[in-house]
């Protein structure tokens, strides 16, 4: 299905979009972060575009286009992968991921460390964390297993390529559209602080925001991913629909290069795979799906 929207009717002088520079802006936008446009641009992009690039002060979509190949570019990139997705995320989204996580992810996890003798942290990545619900979510079941040990660290991190997310997610302020029943079910379950309510909405407790770093990452530099080497849980959930079956397959092997042995990669419930990727084992985690990465002997650690 083709999602691209037609040209304005009336554009400005100068700066006229055609198929043709509309699909090179696709191309780059692929090959740069990996993104498919039809998959994420919603109605009304170019217009959006057009304003921004009016804002800039170019005049033409070609120029648009050089300017966001400069080496100088990186904030005019971010500013292009914040126009053209949209981010919609809720607490506790898959509730028995964050079940299976705290119950029995968890306690194996430090099980092991204290078997082996490790001293290191448990190490969380966030990926594709989009405005923050999921990575405080996975911060909340953290935080609540570490009261319960408290000589385990737990480290934290989301990551979205977006910046405006990122710059929304350290905020910490919510609406009602990113609690839903299962949310405030999990929140009961558990017993632990979440947030609170200001004249705003709903801000996430001051212990949980300490407990999580937010970054930006391009899942597209493999250099970037590399200081997530060592990771125990990864989840990037509701992204991988938005790339090629090349890019895809060789995101979930890099994931499992990060991986600990025996560390898990959680994904999106819509987020089927043909096949369980190479170097992993797919495990039920309650009603849900999760994929453990096989020791190099091809064992369960």
């Amino acid at each position: 299905m083709n999602h691209q929207d037609p040209p304005p009717s009336s554009p400005p002088p100068g700066l006229t979009w055609t198929e043709e520079n509309y699909r090179a802006l696709a191309r780059f936008v692929q090959s740069y972060s990996g993104i498919i446009m039809e998959r994420v641009a919603q109605k009304g992009v170019r217009e959006r575009l057009t304003q921004h690039i009016q804002s800039l002060g170019i005049s033409s979509i070609d120029d648009y286009l050089l300017l966001l190949q400069s080496p100088k570019s990186a904030a005019l990139r971010g500013e292009l992968i914040s126009l053209i997705t949209v981010s919609e995320s809720y607490f506790f989204r898959n509730p028995d991921q964050f079940r299976y996580i705290a119950r029995t992810l968890l306690p194996r996890l430090a099980a092991n460390r204290q078997e082996l003798g490790l001293r290191r942290e448990i190490r969380v990545l966030s990926a594709g964390c989009s405005t923050g619900e999921e990575t405080y979510s996975l911060a909340a079941i953290c935080l609540w297993f570490q009261r319960r040990h408290p000589d385990l660290a737990i480290t934290v991190v989301g990551a979205d390529i977006n910046p405006r997310n990122v710059e929304l997610a350290r905020a910490g302020i919510y609406r009602d559209r990113s609690f839903r029943q299962v949310s405030r079910d999990l929140r009961h379950e558990f017993g632990f602080p979440l947030y609170r309510e200001i004249p705003e909405g709903y801000a996430v407790e001051e212990e949980l925001r300490r407990f999580v770093q937010f970054k930006t990452l391009n899942l597209k530099d493999p250099d970037a991913l590399k200081c997530h080497a060592g990771s125990d849980i990864i989840m990037c959930r509701n992204v991988l629909i938005y790339f090629e079956e090349t890019f895809r397959n060789a995101l979930l092997q890099t994931f499992q290069g990060l991986l600990n042995p025996g560390g898990m990669l959680f994904l999106g419930e819509t987020e089927s795979l043909a096949a369980v990727p190479a170097g992993f084992e797919l495990v039920p985690c309650l009603r849900a799906y999760g994929y453990r990465k096989l020791h190099p002997s091809g064992h369960t650690p």
